[in-house]
């Protein structure tokens, strides 16, 4: 089948005798888990805003989520090929830049109230996330010894956990009244 490895640059420089650390690419990844599950748990938040801004039905209304998820469903196989072509510094900053395209749609589409450049936007800013995510955990399983790979996944996927608890305590729903 051909090699179908991912160029991983030289990040297990810990196993070959050098002593390079990554505990800021580490940090900077933790980071990138918290804010993702924020901008995922902020979906249902949006919901109720968008349902009174534009009189939405409730099948106008799960749109929202329809497109956000589609984004997610579409970029990991593209992630994966791009990724498996460069590196997986490549897909974090393809996903960042995606992610930065949709949030940056987010202003003219309230300038001239249009739902469907939301929609649009949040479809780009999930296939920004689904890119990251694609990247990320494997990325951090590679920052090191082998041996401490899961131990950072695991660690990392913890501050997805944080940052999904606290969205909604960062941007209640009352913000919006």
């Amino acid at each position: 089948m051909g090699n179908t490895t991912i160029p991983t640059q030289s990040y297990r420089a810990m196993e070959s005798g050098q002593s390079k650390s990554y505990i800021i690419p580490f940090a900077l990844l933790c980071s990138l888990f918290f804010l993702w599950a924020v901008a995922n748990n902020l979906n249902d938040i949006l919901l109720p805003q968008f349902q009174q801004a534009f009189t939405l039905t409730n099948f106008q209304a799960g749109l929202i989520q329809s497109a956000f998820y589609f984004g997610y469903f579409i970029i990991p196989i593209p992630a994966g090929m791009l990724m498996k072509k460069f590196s997986y510094k490549a897909g974090i900053l393809t996903g960042l830049f995606l992610y930065a395209c949709g949030a940056a749609l987010f202003w003219p589409a309230a300038e001239v109230m249009n739902y469907t450049l939301f929609l649009i936007g949040l479809f780009i800013i999930a296939a920004g996330l689904g890119c990251l995510e694609t990247a990320a955990n494997p990325f951090v399983t590679v920052l090191g010894p082998e041996s401490g790979g899961h131990f950072r996944l695991n660690l990392a996927q913890t501050f997805n956990s944080f940052g999904a608890i606290i969205a909604r305590g960062i941007w209640p729903e009352s913000y919006f009244v």
